[in-house]
């Protein structure tokens, strides 16, 4: 599958979610996409833990804000309140839904629509790690805690990443509350990533997904090339980050589309921040969080839910 540059972007929407998120931390995400091309939607979902104060600063660079209930955790209860976003959206709009407290843009990721062909039904696009779930030391625990009667069946497939998805609006949707429907039950706020891979793999996705190899790279999943890295294992043909440009590029040296991971580096975060103009205001984040951590340290949205999980039906 081709993803020419020449093929004009189709109208696109990029959604997020977010809780427990000061502004500094969702700047970059939203400033990084305002300095490309993109003229599309931009929706995000929050939770009752983020301050008005962020909400509205989100709002005054063209963010739509939904206002939602936390049910577990962002990182699986997204996809139920993802769902009900795209029920009222136009089947086939290109959709890129993604992380937000370690993600930038680097291109208009309406590109990212090329890589679909709903002609063919064709219509989600996922990308690699690089590595399988017996390789990786973080997925195969969260596998085996999570969804341990799916161990034998993933154990050698390849780890694709839930921090970055492409699909159409309306396979976006099917796929959003398919997750929802088995990862609500799992006994680990970290179940969202193995239930997409598991989705992926049923008969009703699997044909409708195109599978990125980690050197694609118009998406690139820096911490899992870097550990992979840092471990003596190849990584030639896989993105990399330059310092000097505060740029990921792919090995032929055209720009990632997306970056995500680039916080797991303390330089190349402070790299990046530099470059999208929010490197004071993150300095100044981190000073205040030592001297005032309470619920403010958790920036991150892998947190505790706001309110109790609710129990399935």
């Amino acid at each position: 599958m081709s993803s020419s540059r020449n093929t004009p972007p189709r109208p696109a929407i990029v959604l997020g979610a977010i809780n427990h998120h000061e502004w500094p931390v969702v700047a970059p995400w939203i400033k990084s996409l305002r300095q490309t091309s993109f003229t599309g939607r931009v929706i995000l979902v929050t939770y009752e833990d983020v301050a008005e104060s962020v909400k509205d600063q989100m709002r005054r660079h063209g963010v739509e804000i939904v206002e939602a209930k936390m049910e577990i955790s962002v990182n699986r209860g997204r996809f139920k309140d993802f769902a009900d976003i795209l029920s009222s959206v136009d089947p086939a709009t290109c959709v890129i839904a993604t992380d937000v407290r370690d993600v930038v843009f680097q291109e208009d990721p309406s590109r990212l629509a090329t890589l679909l062909d709903p002609a063919a039904k064709l219509e989600l696009a996922v990308s690699s790690e690089g590595w399988r779930y017996r390789d990786s030391e973080w997925n195969l625990a969260t596998l085996r805690k999570v969804f341990p009667a799916h161990e034998t069946a993933l154990l050698a497939e390849e780890v694709y990443c839930s921090g970055v998805i492409v699909g159409t609006a309306g396979a976006m949707k099917r796929l959003s509350a398919r997750i929802w429907d088995i990862s609500r039950v799992a006994p680990s706020f970290n179940g969202d990533q193995v239930a997409m891979n598991i989705v992926l793999r049923e008969p009703d996705f699997i044909s409708q997904t195109l599978f990125l190899d980690v050197q694609h790279g118009d998406i690139f999943h820096a911490r899992a090339t870097a550990l992979r890295h840092n471990a003596g294992q190849p990584t030639l043909g896989e993105p990399f980050f330059s310092m000097l440009r505060g740029i990921a590029f792919k090995a032929d040296e055209t720009p990632v589309s997306v970056l995500h991971q680039y916080t797991e580096s303390k330089a190349e975060r402070m790299r990046v921040l530099a470059r999208y103009g929010c490197l004071l205001t993150g300095l100044l984040h981190r000073v205040k969080q030592r001297f005032q951590p309470a619920d403010d340290s958790k920036v991150y949205w892998k947190t505790q839910p706001a309110s109790a999980p609710t129990t399935a039906s």
